[in-house]
């Protein structure tokens, strides 16, 4: 048997988005949105939005491996905050298990993202600051995507 290992790690990304809190949390909760900038239309994708629902992707990465990533949503509030866990699986293989949360907080005449995640990264597959990194890529797609939302309705 292969050494077995449990990283604990807990980062904030946080991002300011020149659109209402409403629209930046119905990027998270619209599955039509969300499949825009999470992961691309190319991920296999489910999303049952509300408390004790679940959302469900499948993917490959660049490098060839399929992840899955596993989510049961434990508290939301529209327009203020999403509470999740969810699992990774990297090959079929439990790479992490975190709990996460999204606070959209209202900022001038934009929302203030502030993104916390808390997580046990299990047996070396992945550490906490590469899955910072990766949210923060994740987040800036966001933004990318809702300025170009913008332009395309006005």
């Amino acid at each position: 048997m292969s050494e077995r290992s449990i990283e604990h790690g807990a980062f904030v990304v946080d991002r300011v988005y020149d659109a209402s809190s409403d629209r930046v949390f119905a990027a998270w909760s619209d599955p039509q949105a969300k499949a825009r900038w999470f992961d691309g239309p190319e991920a296999e994708f489910e999303l049952d939005f509300r408390v004790g629902g679940w959302e469900r992707r499948r993917g490959t990465l660049p490098d060839g491996r399929e992840y899955t990533f596993e989510a049961l949503y434990r508290d939301i509030v529209p327009g203020r905050r999403i509470v999740y866990t969810y699992d990774m699986l990297l090959e079929g293989v439990r790479i992490s298990v975190s709990v996460a949360t999204a606070e959209f907080k209202p900022e001038r005449d934009g929302t203030r993202l502030v993104f916390t995640e808390q997580g046990a990264f299990l047996d070396g597959h992945e550490i906490p600051a590469r899955r910072e990194q990766g949210m923060g890529s994740l987040l800036d797609s966001l933004g990318e995507w809702l300025q170009s939302s913008r332009s395309d309705c006005g």
